[in-house]
């Protein structure tokens, strides 16, 4: 993946300042008001053009499908290349088949000729199989589970993944939790920069939603593709206890939706607080 020149062609994309402007395509608007997500015009906008300057033998993924508004997003005008999206139908009240099903008919509508291979399951453990992506990942986007760890491991797992050089897209960015994991994981991983920030200047920002992050992985000469034991340690705790947790407490969100929202209040308004809502 030429990352440089992906950054340029955005100059062909919006008509101003990313950060200001509204992208010149109607399309990505009209995907944000059809398809049910959390993720802005201006961010689709991103996706499509890095799916665009992704090299036809390197593979787009996705981890944090929802209900496809990335995805519908990211394929338009770019049928040929190959598109991998993982989901676990955990978060936000999604029930397995039914949640899946209106993915598929999102994806139907909007994304019928691309080549979009859906993995179900947790990412961190779909990601250390080598066998279901059979290409170099060119282009990331990180949509999954917001916490420190999760956002640390989102990098750390993918890496072995990636092109020698890649474009790695972190939604909801702005998030002081977001931020901290990077620079954890870039203090401790070369070949990783942060390239661009778009950030939100509140939450559910009309262009950016809670902010997107453009990093860039050039792998350093003579760099294996194992992961290090102290992010193995990580991915098998995540994997392992982290998502028997997670499983347990979604389910408890949905039946008590109320008692959640009071509680996020209180437990995620420092790691979540954007600008005007610190």
């Amino acid at each position: 993946m030429n990352t440089a020149k992906f950054f340029d062609q955005l100059a062909d994309v919006f008509p101003g300042d990313p950060q200001t402007t509204d992208p010149l395509d109607a399309r990505w608007a009209q995907i944000a008001t059809d398809v049910a997500g959390y993720t802005g015009p201006n961010e689709l906008a991103v996706l499509q053009a890095a799916a665009a300057a992704m090299p036809d033998d390197e593979a787009y993924l996705e981890v944090g499908t929802f209900k496809g508004r990335s995805l519908c997003a990211a394929v338009q005008d770019n049928a040929g290349k190959d598109f991998y999206a993982m989901e676990n139908f955990l978060e936000f009240g999604m029930q397995g088949l039914q949640a899946r099903a209106e993915l598929e008919a999102n994806l139907g509508k909007y994304a019928g000729q691309a080549n979009v291979v859906l993995l179900e399951g947790d990412c961190f453990k779909l990601m250390t199989d080598r066998t279901l992506i059979d290409k170099p990942v060119g282009v990331y986007f990180y949509d999954g589970e917001h916490t420190l760890i999760s956002h640390y491991l989102a990098l750390a797992v993918v890496e072995p993944l990636l092109a020698d050089e890649a474009l790695v897209l972190i939604d909801d960015a702005s998030w002081p939790v977001v931020q901290k994991a990077h620079r954890l994981f870039l203090a401790k991983h070369p070949g990783w920069t942060i390239e661009r920030t778009w950030d939100a200047a509140h939450a559910d920002d009309p262009r950016w939603s809670n902010g997107l992050h453009a990093l860039v992985f050039r792998r350093p000469a003579g760099t294996g593709r194992a992961l290090s034991k102290r992010d193995e340690a990580l991915r098998l705790y995540q994997a392992r206890i982290q998502d028997r947790v997670n499983t347990v407490a979604w389910k408890a969100v949905n039946k008590f939706p109320g008692l959640f929202r009071a509680g996020a209040k209180v437990f995620l308004s420092r790691s979540r607080a954007i600008g005007e809502d610190k």
